[in-house]
Formats: C-alpha cells, structure tokens, sequence
C-alpha cells in the first residue's frame, strides 16, 4: 500500500471512531448521501455493473470510484465492531441512512420498508442498488461521516438497446447521453465493441453480385503501379437516408494523435456519410476522410459518431485490381480501357473456395467480372477491402480526374498552347498547407531527400506547396508543384522542405496539363515571342479566374475553356485573333520566356520540326477524329543532372566523328535502371499480334506513336519527324536516340499509360572539332558506354555538355 493510501485509510478511520462518541444516539446527519456521484455528461467512462433490475435498468460505480467504496466498506466494518447493533425496529425510520451486513460486508443502507412481525428492514443499498431485507440485528445506525460522501451506484437505462446482455459484476463502457425516463432514471449510450466490418462481403456478394464501377486510378507505368479501379456494391438499402435522418452526437474526448482505423460521420456536399477518418489538422478544424461508401476523398469540418446500429455494415466500396499476370492471361493491356468498353455495371463472381468459407475473414479474394447480364467475362481481378489510403492501392496519389464541364482555372502557362488546369476545389490546398506547417516535421539537416519523395514546400517567397523532389544538386533541391505543374525556377534548400503526413499524401491532385483546341496546331515559327494570345493566358492565370473547361478527346489532351461572362465564351476563339499580333505588354522573363523554351515545338536536341513538309500531302489526308493524339513536347523529360563525377550511360554513338555528340541517360541507382527496363519492356505488352493500325491513321509531326523496329522485331516509343507521300514516316526513337523510316502500317497510336518519362538526353562532347580522329572516341563509347564525367549545360535547349577527363587519353595514338 502507498503512503498516501494509508494516510487516507487512517483519516476516515480516524473520522468514524471520532464518531463513536455519540454512542447509540441519532444525530443530525448531512444530506449528502442522498446524491449521486454522477460522472461527465456526453463523456465515455469505464464502470462496473452492481446490479440488474428486471426492467432493463442497470446500477453502475464508476471505475475510479471502485477502490474508494472498498476503503469505505472496510472502515465501517471496523467501525461498526466498536457499535452495537439495532435491538428494536423503533431505533430507525423509512428514509434513514443505516449501515448493514450484507454478503459478508459492510453497507450504507437507505431504509424503504418496515416489517414489525419479523423484524426486518427492507433496505437500498445505495452504493450497489439492491434491495435487500435485512434483520434488525444486522443493523447499525449511521455516524455522520458516512453521510458525508454521495452515493456511489447510479441507475441508467441503456439507450438505445443494443442485443449485448449485461450481467452484474460486468465491466462496461457508457456515457450520459442526457435526459431521462418517467421514472427519474438517466439515460446512457453503451460503447460496444461493435465495428464496421473490413473483410470482404464475399457472402453478400455471392447472392447479390452487382457491382458498379465507380473510380479507375490512372497508374504511373514509371513506378510499376498497379491496374486499380473502385467498384461499388449496388444492392445498398437507404443507409446513407437511414444516417442522415438521425441525431448525430458530436466526438468530446480528443481524436488519437495516432490513427488506425477510425470511423465516423462526416458532413458532404451530399450530406452525412460513413467514412474513415485519414487525418486532420486540429488547429483547422479540417478532416481529411474517405467515403467508404461512395469511394471518394473529402475535407470536411464538421465529423458525428456513427450510430451505432449503423457499424454493422460493411463498406460499401471495395478495390479490385489487374496484376500483370491477370493481364497476361485476360489478354488485356488496360484495365480502364476494359473498364470503359464494358461499362460500369457489372457483376463479379468470388471463386467457390471463398464463398463457403465462412470462417475465416478475408482480406483479399480472386473474382471475375462479368457483364451485367453475364452474357461475356470481362476479366479476372484481385479483390481487396481498401480503408482510403492510396498506400494501400500502391499508388502515389489519389489522382481525381477533372470532369468534361466542370469549373477549373489555370494553374500555370506553359506556352501559348500548352497550359495545367485544376479542379476549383484545390484552391483551399494553400490554406490547407499553410496549416500543416506544424504537423509535417522537418529533414534531418545530414541526410539526403529521396528522389521521387512527396514534401511540402515552405517558402518564403512562393508560400506553401506540395511538390514531387525531382533531384538534387550541390545539397538543393529542384522540385515539381503537384498541384499546378510548376517546376521551381530555383534549387530549394532542404531547410524549406518538411516531411510529408497521410493528409498530404491522400489529398487529391486534380490537375491536368492540356494543349488547347486550334492554338495547338498552329506552328510555333509563325507566332511572334510576345504574342497577345500568351497575355491573355497570363491575365487568366493571375487573376485566378474560373472556367469550365471542354474536352476535344476523350482524354483531355486537348480542351477549350468557356467563359460565360464574355463574349466569345470560347478561350481558343478569343486567342485565335490575336496570336500572330506581338503585345506591347513586357512579357515575365520568367513564366514566358522559359515557358516557350519547355514548349518549343520540336523535339529538343533535334532539328526543329517542320511546321508543315514539303514531300507530305498530309492536307489531303483524311483525319481519324476517334484518334486520341499526343506529343513529345507535352511529355515529361529526366535530362542529365549537372554536376562532376555523374555516370552517363551512352545510349547511341553513331556518327559522333561528324556530328559532335551522343544520347545519353543517368540513373541514379540499379532500382531506377531497372525501372527503366521494365518500362520498356512494357510497351510490347499493349501491341498485340492481332491489332493493326486504325484506318486513315496518319501521326502528325511531333506525335508520340509506338513503332515496330525492324532490327529486332519489337514495338518501342517513336516520335514523328516526318510523313512520306503517306506511306512512310520518319521516326525518331525518343529512349533510345536513334531514327528510320518506318512503313505506315508499322506505326499504332500510343496509349495514355506510356507517357512515363524520357531519359534520353542530347549530350555534346566538350573539346570536339573536326581535326581529332573522333572515330576512335565513337568506337571507344560502343564498348564502353558507362563513362564518367564533368556534365554541364549544353548549347542547346534541354542538352548536355560532357567533359570526359580521359579524352586526350582515348584520342592519343596509345589507345588507337
């Protein structure tokens, strides 16, 4: 026992034997006895069931008060050995407080019956709730320091009923929630150990199989992300009614700073919905949750308990996914093209070893899908229950698509036709990350960011922003804006970067860079530097201003933006007239000057490309509108980083001796160059032996294509350089560096899932001129291609200077 137990047990002793000197006299005792120890209303408690009436009502101690009601029945049983007890029914009346023998212990009593031919009292245990009838000669009057302490037992009344049956002697979790019964007695809410259900409804689905499509994740072949698409369970009920037409208590106690699975209500543009809560900013009062029922992420500021009678149902939304071997045997290279062919209504079918399985709760199970009147199979899948973190997915972000029609504004200008959009809604974003401040801690300052890592960004001049590290040099960072596809004009100090939290990696980025519809066939050679049209963009840029924005394509490559306010409403209209007019506005050195360079129509390291060809008759060619286009100018590019000692990897040499220099690349370690194969591995796998071109399909100058080279007989990423008398193309293989003239019958369209990024880089070699016998280096390079070497910029946009520090040494006739 404790020094401060034992000093408490020897004052109430002390107090009760001080008590004795009123020896067999009633006194005027406090009224405090008669209240309750009532716990924090709308706070949860843990307590112990003392006994069970029969209608229902339970009498609860609370669990802190526990050990104090045993310290008090032990010092009134020693108390009472120095008292004699009653001797007549007359020494106590109905309502007095009494001390009695009950089960071997000593209790407070409240008199509430007396029976003179036997000799009893019926009394109320107050710190228990029984009623019991007591002999007189168990009963002993009261001493005043036992009506000095209220009541410990409290009755309630659970509601609203939960089926769990509660025992006497039972631990159990309550709260009062307020009000109370005809009878006086309060009401309280049971917290059960009830919870929403996370394995798969394999059982419900097996009966009720219908399914709708309700998300396809875009994957980033670059990463070797998975095929994932949401799919939601059709047959539903009225849940979604059943929870909004209820009174939704609020949270008291504090949410756990560590998050697990949390569930709740939470206030939507539709209303309330079950959700998990996957973050939140305190200071904000900002939540970050996924709908588990309708298979989205949303930032609310107002969250409720769910009911309780409402956890019993399994999420509504559930992932299926497409491994690369479940392409290979469903002969599919894309799940979101299959997707979409189908439909979203589909059925799935659980294999039989999970559907009578009913034991064990499963995770993940393999399923096929099926059209919705099971007339063809789709595709097998691999289902799993998803709690709303894209980790989870295994994917990077939570990519929501921006909708044909829907409002947007431009988030940056890359030239006059090339812009990034985003949805209206991550215009909060910077409010939102201003307040992560405090929750993503910083860097170490000794150890190095990882490429590829999601950080946000706290600058003192551009605010705060979340951003993609894209590499490091000289212990700065060149980071990417995911939110607005603005590269950081300067290298960012690892002191403005912080590690990121959930709430920044499962915020949605809604953004999408786009060319726009006409402007993007105009050549840039025939628009002046400073044309008017880029001004406008500007204007619309800084002034934030909305748009609904319309697609040309099914894929959003190219759109229009509208404006209702003016007139044309149509952006591209409006450019149209003015983009051969040069502005008398003073173009921003930065966003236009360097805009143009990332957009110049031409594939950088390379000629520029000819605006129209003179050998082409493409004019005369009749277009595929059905044809979804892209091009090389709108694709990401990972050039050589500068800097001394960088290993460059020499892709292609040939002719180095006339022309000065070579394609390279640069992995920073053995992981990315595996990547990197892979990717390329990956593009056979969308050609297969039985498609062939689509009819009148003609690529246009500057269009990413895939092309069978005729050298190995597999498919790779080509880039058109030039079309010939519409049979031939010119192609320059944009990973590897090399080009050939190709028939038309050899080139497919490229598919959205295979703009990943170009390494190849255009690199000049330092010290070249035509009086050194170059040969030797070319040849030199073709058996050693891992040199290395001093990278600097090159004198061409997007290229590379190389100073190999053995050069004279390969050239010298010592080495010939």
């Amino acid at each position: 026992m404790s020094l401060e137990a034992a000093t408490g047990f020897a004052m109430e002793l002390e107090s009760m034997t001080g008590d004795l000197s009123i020896n067999g006299t009633k006194v005027q005792l406090s009224a405090e006895w008669r209240e309750c120890v009532n716990p924090k209303p709308n706070e949860f408690f843990d307590c112990r069931v003392t006994h069970v009436e029969k209608d229902g009502a339970i009498w609860i101690v609370e669990e802190v008060n526990i050990d104090r009601l045993k310290r008090l029945g032990d010092n009134m049983a020693r108390c009472m050995q120095k008292k004699q007890p009653c001797t007549h029914l007359e020494e106590i009346a109905i309502g007095d407080l009494v001390c009695v023998a009950f089960e071997k212990e000593m209790c407070r009593a409240e008199v509430i019956h007396l029976n003179a031919s036997s000799k009893c009292a019926e009394v109320l245990l107050i710190d228990n709730g029984a009623v019991a009838t007591i002999d007189v000669e168990n009963v002993y009057l009261a001493v005043p320091r036992m009506a000095e302490i209220k009541r410990y037992a409290l009755p309630v009344i659970i509601s609203p009923k939960t089926g769990t049956e509660i025992h006497k002697l039972m631990n159990v979790t309550l709260r009062l929630v307020g009000g109370k019964t005809v009878d006086g007695i309060q009401r309280a809410q049971l917290k059960t150990n009830i919870a929403i259900p996370l394995d798969l409804p394999v059982q419900m689905l097996s009966s009720n199989p219908e399914v709708i499509v309700v998300k396809t994740f875009a994957h980033n072949v670059a990463l070797m992300e998975p095929q994932v698409a949401l799919v939601q369970i059709k047959d539903w009920g009225n849940l979604n009614d059943e929870l909004n037409e209820k009174t939704l208590m609020n949270f008291i106690e504090p949410f756990p700073k560590t998050l697990r699975v949390f569930f709740l209500s939470a206030r939507t543009e539709s209303g309330y919905r079950r959700a998990f809560l996957i973050d939140f900013i305190e200071e904000a009062s900002k939540f970050l949750v996924y709908e588990m029922d309708e298979g989205r992420i949303s930032i609310t500021d107002e969250v409720r308990r769910i009911p309780l009678e409402l956890l019993d149902h399994p999420p509504r939304v559930f992932a299926i996914s497409l491994t690369d071997n479940m392409a290979g045997n469903n002969k599919i290279a894309s799940l979101q093209q299959t997707l979409t062919k189908y439909g979203r209504d589909l059925i799935i079918q659980f294999e039989e070893r999970y559907i009578y399985n009913k034991k064990e709760k499963l995770h993940s199970a393999q399923a096929t899908l099926l059209t919705a009147k099971h007339e063809e199979q789709v595709c097998t899948v691999r289902a799993d229950k998803f709690l709303g973190r894209i980790t989870e997915l295994h994917l990077k972000y939570w990519q929501e698509p921006i909708e044909n029609g829907s409002l947007v504004y431009i988030t940056h200008v890359v030239s006059y036709r090339t812009i990034c959009i985003s949805s209206v809604q991550t215009k909060q974003y910077a409010d939102l990350f201003k307040s992560l401040d405090s929750k993503c801690l910083p860097f170490d300052s000794t150890s190095e960011i990882p490429t590829g890592s999601i950080v946000l960004v706290v600058c003192p001049i551009q605010g705060y922003y979340r951003a993609e590290v894209l590499d490091m040099e000289g212990g700065r960072y060149r980071v990417r804006n995911i939110d607005t596809g603005i590269d950081s004009v300067d290298r960012v100090p690892s002191s403005d970067l912080r590690k990121s939290c959930a709430f920044l990696e499962n915020l949605p980025v809604s953004q999408l860079r786009a060319s726009i519809k006409a402007i993007n066939l105009i050549p840039s050679d025939a628009v002046p530097p400073n044309t008017a049209a880029l001004q406008l963009l500007m204007q619309l840029y800084e002034h934030k201003s909305e748009l609904l924005v319309e697609f040309v394509d099914s894929e959003g490559s190219a759109i229009d933006l509208l404006d209702a306010n003016v007139e044309p409403s149509s952006l591209a209209a409006r450019m149209l007239p003015m983009i051969f007019t040069a502005s008398s506005v003073k173009s921003n050195p930065v966003e236009i000057v360097k805009a143009r360079q990332l957009d110049d129509f031409s594939i950088d390291g390379l000629p520029s490309l000819p605006p129209s060809p003179s050998d082409s008759d493409s004019n005369s060619y009749t277009e595929n509108a059905n044809i979804e286009r892209h091009y090389f100018d709108d694709i990401k590019r990972d050039l050589i980083p500068l800097g001394k000692n960088v290993q460059v990897l020499v892709l292609l040499a040939t002719d180095l001796h006339k022309t000065g220099y070579v394609m390279g690349c640069y992995f920073a370690n053995q992981k990315a160059a595996e990547k990197f194969q892979y990717l390329l591995n990956h593009v056979n796998d969308f050609v297969k032996d039985e498609d062939k071109s689509p009819p009148d399909y003609l690529p246009k100058v500057g269009e990413m294509c895939l092309t069978l080279f005729t050298e190995d007989n597999s498919w790779y990423r080509g880039v058109c350089l030039k079309v010939i008398n519409n049979r031939q193309v010119e192609i320059f293989y944009c990973d590897y560096g090399n080009s050939e003239v190709v028939p038309l019958e050899l080139i497919r369209p490229i598919p959205a899932d295979l703009l990943f990024t170009v390494h190849t880089t255009k690199c000049f070699i330092d010290g070249f001129n035509n009086s050194k016998d170059f040969m030797i280096l070319e040849q030199y390079l073709a058996k050693n291609n891992n040199i290395v070497c001093t990278v600097l910029e090159g004198p061409e946009p997007n290229t590379r200077l190389l100073k190999i520090p053995t050069l004279d040494k390969i050239l010298s006739t010592e080495l010939k």
